[in-house]
This record gives C-alpha cells, structure tokens and sequence, in this order.
C-alpha cells in the first residue's frame, strides 16, 4: 500500500496565525509510530484520528 501526504495552508480561525495542515492515511498498525514521529517535529501538534472504512482515489497508478 502506498501512502500519500496533503499539505493546505491556513490561518487560526481565531489567532488568525498562519498554520499547516498536514493530512494523511496510516494504517492501525502505523497509528502509534506516526503519532512519535509528529510529536519529535512539533510536540504541540494536534493529532485528529478517523476510522475509515474504504478510500477511493482516481490518481492511484495502476502498476
């Protein structure tokens, strides 16, 4: 499985700070070593997990 990373600019909707947004998919097996591997970037940084059930991309190759 290949992984994919999403990067949007943004501003604090009420500090109004310049902010990154940074979106990806993990699998549960990665859930862990991806939260330690933010937390050395940036200990303050804001972690949002979701269960997905299926994701559906028209950009994947067809190898």
């Amino acid at each position: 499985m290949e992984s994919g990373v999403t990067r949007v600019d943004a501003t604090g909707g009420y500090s109004k700070s310049l902010k990154s947004i940074v979106y990806f998919v993990v699998n549960r097996y990665q859930v862990n070593r991806m939260e330690e591997q933010v937390h050395e970037i940036d200990s303050k940084a804001y972690i949002i997990m979701s269960e997905m059930a299926d994701i559906f991309s028209n950009n994947m190759d067809k190898a």
